[in-house]
């Protein structure tokens, strides 16, 4: 018969594995590692770049050829063997394995593999649910006394607390909970033999299980089978190697250590230590429970085959589970906080979660040694764990969001303080948190600066007014907070106050003088002189300095007004004669229209007909000369305009009259003479 398949189930504690491998070596059989086959589809996977996340991508499976040839695992015709043990395939063949599709596939396999040769196969759910149709089915089995007996000889020394009737209870608690599992729940196969392990030892059962097999299907003993007789000559093939990912289920539940059931020659044991970094949880109480399912890393096998302790522990797999999630990361945007471990030549070597990370120069902003900083990652590299990562990003974004919402906080008006960051030969720049604003040249002071390097330094803390918002950029000033050349001259000088100023420039309606540099004030032509004729404009130059007095200073519209007649004397306000008045002149000047006289301390003016008496011809001048003094009487006379006209033929006409008139008088009087007048005298 070339076709024989024995499927061997049974319960935790039962020998089953052990057995298995035992009866295996002495038929000759080829004892199945389902296991090899989940690491072939995984090897295929990661070789080939494809993604293990996602169920849809092993439709590939189709297509692979998975053999065993003498014990080899050979994909596509290839002994890969050795490959699928690496610690790669490893880490990520238990992710493969649950898949459903991925699941199907193997026992597809398995069950083809199967129908050629000889196959001994052990598990919960090969005779019911991976070899329904098996030319041999053993359930193998123990009273719960007999395999907690067992286990507690194995382990009893190592937990001097632990009693017999502590691993009867947990005994007791896994069987139920692997028989009334929703997935491939352990029962005995309706064909198959019950083998009970109870009363036997491994050789009595070894013994049994081939007489089993014999009667079932004849005498399959070759004469190169050589017949074991004591256990001391049995050599396991098949047992824990160190690195293997297995899942077992909790048998007990200590504080600081949990057991778990692996089919194998004894139980895994995982201290807290290797199943959590969490230094939160102290204890395995009440975070496991008796027959709950675990999957481990198998760290540690000891030498002795049958009862060496199986070390395991969860902290690769935990790992792995995180750096799965840190794949999702790249897709998400998803930012994290990285640790910066040290700097290199073109980067900084960063770790997060116990995964190292390279942060390159270009995408580092603000990095030191030491520091924790917020990231995104920009590629990962699957097989090696590692990626690159950036806070470039990060650190642009929160700057734009706090420069958006410090900018739109501020507002023209605004009286900051900054720092200066830069000067250029026609700007300086401030920054404040994460604004910054430009302080041009001219708007550092009142007065002209050429070289603004003078006034402001990098470096320097000053405050500054903000007078331009447009478009994101802020327009600074430093002399808006700094008094005016004028606030600062008005505070100094005051109404009536006598003051000096430079003439620059000449309007129609006066002269503008600079008071002090920046300030200037108006003298109006109507302030020139009290004299209204005076034309003061055409006796001063540009850049010649003139005495005047304040008039006005209006702060709002920033206007001085000056006076220049405010210095000088008015002789008109002691003038008080009137048209008639006699009045003695001086000849000051002979002009074509006239003479120009002084009296009554102002000027006068008598024309040319009004000055010739009658009879005389010519011109005044030949009959009289400067600073002659004559009789004039006044004809015409506007003190505020400063006019006053006089004349000395008028005068003449009006003495000649009166004097006719006297005359006329006394000669009327004459006529009238009396007696009494005639001998006034000789009647005293």
């Amino acid at each position: 018969m070339t076709n024989i398949q024995v499927a061997i189930d049974g319960p935790a504690g039962s020998g089953k594995s052990s057995i298995s491998d035992i009866v295996a070596k002495r038929l000759n059989f080829l004892h199945i590692d389902t296991g090899a086959i989940y690491r072939a589809i995984t090897f295929y996977a990661l070789e080939n770049n494809i993604d293990i996340n996602e169920e849809e991508n092993f439709n590939f499976i189709n297509n692979l050829k998975i053999e065993y040839k003498s014990d080899k695992v050979f994909l596509n015709d290839k002994d890969v063997t050795n490959e699928i043990r690496t610690d790669l395939v490893t880490k990520n063949v238990s992710q493969v394995s649950k898949f459903k599709i991925v699941r199907d596939k193997v026992n597809e396999l398995i069950r083809k593999i199967s129908q050629t040769g000889k196959i001994l196969m052990d598990g919960r759910d090969i005779g019911t649910v991976v070899l329904p149709n098996a030319t041999v089915k053993i359930f193998l089995t123990a009273t719960p006394l007999k395999r907690a007996e067992r286990r507690y000889n194995e382990i009893k020394d190592k937990f001097k607390d632990l009693t017999l009737e502590d691993v009867l209870n947990d005994i007791k608690l896994r069987d139920e909970k692997d028989s009334n599992r929703k997935i491939a729940p352990l029962k005995q196969a309706e064909d198959a033999i019950l083998v009970d392990t109870s009363e036997l030892t491994i050789e009595e059962v070894c013994q049994k299980i081939i007489e089993i097999i014999n009667n079932k299907v004849g005498n399959i003993m070759n004469e190169e089978t050589k017949e074991i007789t004591s256990m001391a000559d049995v050599k396991l093939e098949k047992r824990p190697r160190p690195g293997q990912i297995v899942t077992g289920v909790v048998v007990d539940v200590k504080d600081d250590e949990v057991c778990l059931d692996l089919h194998a020659f004894t139980e895994g044991r995982i201290h807290l230590n290797h199943y959590t970094l969490d230094p939160k949880v102290t204890s395995f109480k009440g975070l496991v429970n008796l027959g709950d399912e675990m999957t481990v890393q198998i760290t540690k096998v000891e030498e002795n085959d049958y009862s060496g302790a199986i070390y395991c522990s969860r902290l690769n797999l935990l790992k792995d589970e995180k750096f799965k999630e840190i794949l999702t990361y790249v897709d998400n945007k998803t930012r994290f906080t990285c640790h910066v471990l040290k700097k290199e030549e073109k980067g900084y070597r960063v770790s997060y979660q116990g995964f190292n990370f390279f942060l390159p120069l270009s995408q580092a902003r603000n990095v030191n040694v030491g520091d924790d900083i917020v990231c995104e990652l920009l590629s990962i590299d699957e097989k090696r764990q590692t990626g690159v990562v950036s806070n470039r990003v990060v650190v642009e974004e929160e700057l734009k969001a706090n420069r958006e919402q410090e900018l739109n906080s501020i507002n023209v008006g605004d009286v900051l303080e900054g720092e200066v960051v830069k000067v250029l030969p026609f700007a300086a720049f401030v920054k404040f948190n994460y604004v910054q604003g430009v302080l041009r040249i001219s708007d550092i002071s009142h007065e002209f600066i050429s070289k603004i390097d003078e006034h402001v330094h990098v470096g320097d803390k000053i405050k500054v007014k903000v007078v331009t918002k447009e478009d994101g950029k802020l327009g600074l000033s430093l002399k808006a907070l700094l008094p005016t050349p004028f606030e600062v001259y008005v505070n100094e000088h005051k109404v009536g106050e006598t003051v000096k100023a430079k003439v620059v420039n000449k309007l129609p309606y006066g002269l503008l003088l600079e008071l002090a540099s920046h300030v200037r004030g108006l003298l109006h032509r109507s302030d020139y002189s009290w004299n209204p004729n005076d034309n003061f404009n055409n006796c001063v130059n540009i850049g010649d300095e003139v005495e005047v007095a304040i008039s006005d200073i209006n702060v709002a519209k920033e206007r001085i007004s000056l006076s220049r007649k405010a210095l000088i004397d008015n002789p008109w306000q002691r003038v008080k004669a009137k048209v008639g008045d006699v009045c003695e002149c001086k000849i000051l000047e002979f002009n074509e229209k006239g003479v120009k006289v002084e009296t009554l301390g102002v000027d006068g003016f008598i024309p040319n007909p009004a000055f010739l008496l009658e009879g005389q011809n010519g011109k005044p001048s030949d009959y009289y000369a400067i600073g002659d003094k004559i009789e004039a009487i006044i004809t015409e006379i506007r003190p505020r305009e400063w006019v006053l006209r006089l004349s000395v033929r008028k005068l003449k006409q009006i003495q000649e009259k009166n004097n006719y008139t006297k005359y006329m008088q006394e000669e009327s009087d004459s006529t009238k003479v009396t007696l009494g007048d005639v001998f006034k005298d000789v009647l005293k």
